[in-house]
């Protein structure tokens, strides 16, 4: 975000956070306490990654292993309904977001300041609360929280993957066995009471149960141990501030014995569309990570020793191609359609499916593990790195390592998780154990850093902020 517009939220806001109680574990499910979302700099810590989920999947649903054969069945249909959130004092030069709840003032000139109509732009990010079973919604401009909600009708879901959609709407993947999907704007809510008026969060503290709160959209039930989430694009209809996108579907994958079930959803629904079981994608944790590609084929990686699986969207034949170094955690797409597979030690490797190989990149020395990463629009990958606990930047084209961000400028760092990039290309890098959870912002271009706290056990990597989805639907440059 531009550092000036940031820093006038922050002379509104104040710079106060209240902390979260300590988190003393850096496991995948992660613990923490209720707290406010704020903004406020950090102390030091450092931790190491233990993951502990060994959840067990069973599955009811058929099936096949072959190359191209699809299975589907009916999936679960759900309703409830949306949230709103407002902003005050919008600049006319900036970007106009649509998932603000209101629609500020943005003139004649379309979706953006640049003209370009074809990039809508969000201004949220949603971040899993694992422990507590919700999920958070912040204001990127503001870095305040402004909606939570639980992700499954038990309030048990232990949400982790969030992935958002070109209109800004969120799906959340349960490891406890389901998806969820949740309405960016009051006006995809649904008033379930028919009373006129849209119940829903207006903030962390202001929890609905399910069936109460009208934002969440559709629950549908899937394995155990089920982990990423994925949008597709969907078909665009009109230009500029009246786009909508249509036929729009998610990706998500469960595993069941050896193997791993990849599903396809319809968007509007949650009714599990088709289905494929891809044999030897399950190492214990299954398909850890998932993103599109320009084509909206899934592309995924199984944990620790691969291997890399890619589901063809239009009859969802797949592939699986083996990782040169069995070391697989986090995971995205690029631009250009190129996979990316973070693993311990410093091991990062790209593959690009025009040339079917794969690039090791040069981590100067970097020996962490590279957890959830996201592209910007410059072309620089952004990774949470844990161990040697930092936030790193590498340049997509030459894989290579341009910048370390450690705990000399993001003070307290422990536990990061997942990287995103918001609408004004600000990182944001969730911290699983500092302060109870939150997330560091760094902003690229003034080096300066922020921290949003408030959050609980958060454990999210993924398209918390539909950029990356964007970015390679309508690339940049």
């Amino acid at each position: 975000m531009h550092a000036t517009l940031r820093a006038s939220h922050l002379a509104i806001l104040g710079a106060a956070a209240l902390a979260c109680g300590d988190s003393s574990s850096g496991t995948e499910s992660g613990t923490g306490s209720a707290g406010v979302s704020g903004v406020s700099s950090s102390g030091a810590t450092d931790a190491t990654d233990s993951d502990s989920d060994t959840t067990g999947a069973t599955t009811t649903a058929g099936g096949s292993g072959s190359d191209s054969e699809t299975g589907a069945t009916a999936g679960t249909d759900a309703t409830t309904a949306g949230t709103d959130a407002t902003t005050t004092g919008v600049d006319p030069t900036e970007d106009v977001k649509f998932d603000l709840g209101v629609l500020p003032d943005g003139g004649e000139g379309g979706c953006d300041s640049g003209g370009d109509d074809d990039n809508l732009l969000f201004a949220n990010i949603w971040i899993s609360n694992s422990p507590q079973g919700t999920v958070s919604k912040i204001d990127t401009e503001t870095m305040v929280e402004v909606a939570r909600y639980y992700t499954a009708p038990s309030q048990a879901g232990d949400p982790s993957r969030t992935s958002v959609n070109l209109q800004g709407d969120v799906a959340v993947v349960n490891r406890n066995g389901s998806i969820a999907k949740i309405a960016a704007t009051e006006e995809r809510c649904v008033d379930l009471n028919n009373n006129g008026v849209i119940e829903t969060s207006t903030g962390p503290n202001d929890l609905l149960a399910y069936g109460v709160e009208e934002c969440l959209l559709w629950h549908t039930e899937l394995l155990p141990a089920s982990r990423p989430a994925a949008w597709t694009s969907g078909d665009k209809i009109g230009e500029g501030c009246n786009a909508q996108y249509v036929n729009v579907k998610v990706w998500t994958s469960g595993p069941t014995g050896n193997d791993a079930y990849v599903y396809l959803l319809d968007g509007e629904t949650g009714a599990i569309e088709g289905q494929v079981l891809v044999p030897g994608a399950n190492a214990g944790l299954g398909i850890y990570g998932g993103a599109v590609d320009p084509n909206n084929d899934f592309w995924g990686v199984t944990y620790s020793a691969g291997p890399l699986v890619h589901v063809r969207i239009d009859d969802l034949s797949y592939e699986t191609i083996p990782l040169p170094i069995g070391s697989a955690y986090g995971f995205t797409v690029d631009s250009k359609g190129r996979s990316w597979v973070g693993g311990w030690t410093g091991y990062l490797q790209r593959y690009d499916p025009m040339t079917q190989s794969f690039t090791t990149a040069s981590m100067n020395g970097y020996n962490g593990l590279s957890r959830g990463m996201m592209e910007d629009a410059n072309g620089h990958l952004w990774i949470a790195g844990l161990s040697t606990s930092a936030l790193l930047r590498v340049d997509t084209d030459s894989a290579t390592l341009i910048e370390v961000i450690g705990a000399d400028k993001l003070a307290g760092i422990s536990t990061p998780t997942g990287a995103s990039v918001d609408v004004n290309g600000s990182v944001w890098m969730v911290d699983q154990v500092k302060d109870g959870g939150g997330a560091f912002v760094f902003e690229p271009d003034t080096q300066e850093v922020f921290w949003v706290g408030g959050l609980q056990g958060p454990y999210t990597y993924s398209d918390m902020t539909g950029w990356a989805l964007g970015n390679v639907a309508n690339p940049q440059g």
